[in-house]
């Protein structure tokens, strides 16, 4: 069972425990409002990028957007579901 406790703080990457993680990467700019943080689920062999779009194509599994404050992001139903967890 995957077990992701909702707010996360400081965290680049999370293991899934089912061959999959999840790669975090927040943005640094106020103009992206409440969808500010990406969240994208990737095999864990896939090297994490330093931005989402220099991810290929077929290693993305799934990826959404959420909001964050201050290094803190939270999963919500929305997004869980559009992760596949």
């Amino acid at each position: 069972m995957i077990q992701i406790h909702r707010n996360q703080h400081g965290v680049k990457s999370l293991f899934c425990g089912d061959g999959t993680r999840i790669d975090v990467h927040m943005a640094n700019n106020k103009g992206r409002g409440s969808d500010n943080v990406t969240l994208t689920r990737v095999l864990q062999e896939v090297p994490r990028p330093s931005y989402t779009r220099n991810y290929e194509c077929d290693d993305v599994i799934a990826q959404t957007r959420t909001s964050g404050w201050r290094g803190k992001w939270s999963l919500t139903k929305r997004v869980r579901q559009e992760l596949g967890l």
